[in-house]
C-alpha cells in the first residue's frame, strides 16, 4: 500500500473511531470543572442583551471567542465535512482551523487534495483560517514548503501540532521527538511570515513545555487538555487486539494534563501569550469558566463534527447557538459584559485545583488576583 493510501486509510479509521467508539476522557473532567466556581450576581448590572461577545483576533472581528478546532483534510470526505464547518464558521463569524496539510506534501500539492482545504477559506472568508502541519514534518520540508502550505489555502496562521502520546500508541508513529524540534520551531517562528501556534492534540500543555516555547519566539499556544477525544485511545482502536500497543492505549486512556489546568500552567508562564483552551471544552458553562482562568479563546472539534454528520447544517449550527447562548447567559449571571471582562470575574477553586497548583509552585491567590489577564488579542 501506497505512503499516500495509507495515510488516507489512517484519517477514515479515526473519522469512524471518534464518531463509533468511547474515546473521550471520563465524564469530559467533570470532576475538575466542578471545582471551578463562579460567583452568582443576583443583581448583575447590565442587561442580558448588552453582554458582548465579540474580539479580534488574527487581525478579524470574531462574533465570538470561539475556534473551529482541526479536524480533517485530504480525504474525499474531508471537502464535504470542510464546506460544513466552513459554513458554521462565516455565519457565526468564528475562526476555523483546517485538518493536517501532511497530505499536501505526500501528494506534491495535488489540486484535487488541495481543493479539500482550500474550500475552507473559499467559503469562510471574513474569518482566521489556520493551516496545521505535525511539528516531526519540520524535520522534512523548509521553509519556503511550510510557506507554501499558508499560501495555497490562503491561511492567516499556522497551528503546528505536538502529538507524542498518540504517534506513541500509533501502528506507523514517528515517536523522535528529539531536542533538535525546538530549533525547527525557533526558525518557522522566526521566518514563516504568519504567526505560529502550537498545540497539543489532547493531552494538554505544561508549563514547561510552555516556557521553552515561550524562549523559541512562540505567542499562541492551543491547550488541548485531555478532557476530550483521547488520540491515544483512537490509536489503541486502530491497533489490533491484544497488541502491546492496544493495551498501552488503555493505559493511557486519562493521560494528560485536564484542560483548565493546561490554561492555568500556560497563563502563568507569560501575560504576553494568546492562550487558546481545547480539549472536551464542549459546552458554553465549560467555555467560560476556561475563559475566567485566562484562556483567550476556545476551541472545539468532536462534537460539532458529530452533529454535522449526524443531523447535517442545521444540527451543527443548533450545536453552535446552544453553547453560545449558554456562554452568553452565564456571562450575565455573573455580572460580565464583555470578554475582557472575564479575566476579572471572582471565581472559588476547589482544594483538588489548589493543591495541584501548589505543588506545581503556582500561588492559586496570586494567580487570580495578579496573573490570569493576558493574552495579544487586538
Amino acid at each position: 500500500m501506497s505512503t499516500e493510501a495509507n495515510y488516507e486509510l489512517r484519517k477514515h479509521h479515526h473519522i469512524e473511531i471518534c464518531l463509533r467508539d468511547n474515546v473521550v476522557f471520563p465524564g469530559t473532567c467533570d470532576h475538575v470543572y466542578n471545582e471551578i466556581l463562579l460567583v452568582h450576581r443576583a443583581l448583575p448590572g447590565l442587561s442580558l442583551n448588552s453582554v458582548d461577545l465579540s474580539l479580534r483576533f488574527l487581525g478579524y472581528e470574531l462574533e465570538a471567542p470561539l475556534l473551529i478546532e482541526a479536524i480533517t483534510g485530504g480525504l474525499p470526505i474531508s471537502k464535504t465535512i470542510n464546506e460544513g464547518l466552513a459554513k458554521i464558521a462565516r455565519e457565526f463569524q468564528i475562526a476555523i482551523g483546517v485538518g493536517s496539510q501532511r497530505p499536501l506534501l505526500q501528494t506534491s500539492f495535488k489540486q484535487d487534495v488541495v481543493d479539500t482545504y482550500r474550500v475552507v477559506r473559499e467559503i469562510a472568508s471574513n474569518v482566521p483560517v489556520i493551516g496545521n502541519i505535525g511539528v516531526a514534518q519540520l524535520r522534512e520540508v523548509g521553509i519556503d514548503v511550510l510557506k507554501k502550505l499558508v499560501d495555497v489555502i490562503n491561511a492567516d496562521a499556522l497551528a503546528i501540532h505536538l502529538n507524542p502520546a498518540q504517534e506513541a500508541v500509533q501502528p506507523e508513529g514517528d515517536v523522535d521527538f528529539s531536542e533538535d524540534l525546538y530549533y525547527r520551531i525557533h526558525d518557522v517562528v522566526r521566518e514563516l511570515g504568519v504567526p505560529v501556534i502550537i498545540k497539543e492534540v489532547g493531552h494538554g500543555l505544561s508549563m514547561e513545555v510552555v516556557s521553552k516555547l515561550v524562549e523559541l519566539g512562540v505567542r499562541y499556544v492551543d491547550t488541548a487538555g485531555a478532557c476530550g477525544t483521547n488520540w491515544a485511545l483512537v490509536e489503541a482502536y486502530r491497533n489490533p487486539a491484544e497488541s502491546i500497543n492496544y493495551y498501552v492505549g488503555l493505559d493511557l486512556s486519562n493521560w494528560g494534563i485536564p484542560t483548565p489546568l493546561s490554561v492555568v500552567e500556560s497563563r502563568s508562564v507569560s501575560k504576553d501569550l494568546v492562550v487558546i483552551a481545547s480539549g472536551g471544552v464542549w459546552s458554553g458553562l465549560k467555555a467560560l469558566k476556561t475563559l475566567v482562568l485566562g484562556a483567550n479563546l476556545v476551541g472545539f472539534a468532536r462534537p460539532l463534527l458529530k452533529a454535522l454528520l449526524e443531523q447535517g447544517l442545521e444540527g451543527a449550527r443548533l450545536f453552535v447557538k446552544h453553547y453560545l447562548a449558554t456562554l452568553r447567559t452565564a456571562m450575565f449571571l455573573i455580572g460580565a459584559g464583555s470578554i475582557r471582562d472575564l479575566c476579572r470575574a471572582p471565581v472559588v477553586l476547589g482544594p483538588t485545583i489548589v493543591n495541584y497548583l501548589a505543588q506545581r509552585g503556582i500561588n492559586p491567590v496570586e494567580y487570580i488576583e495578579e496573573k490570569r489577564c493576558g493574552g495579544l488579542l487586538e
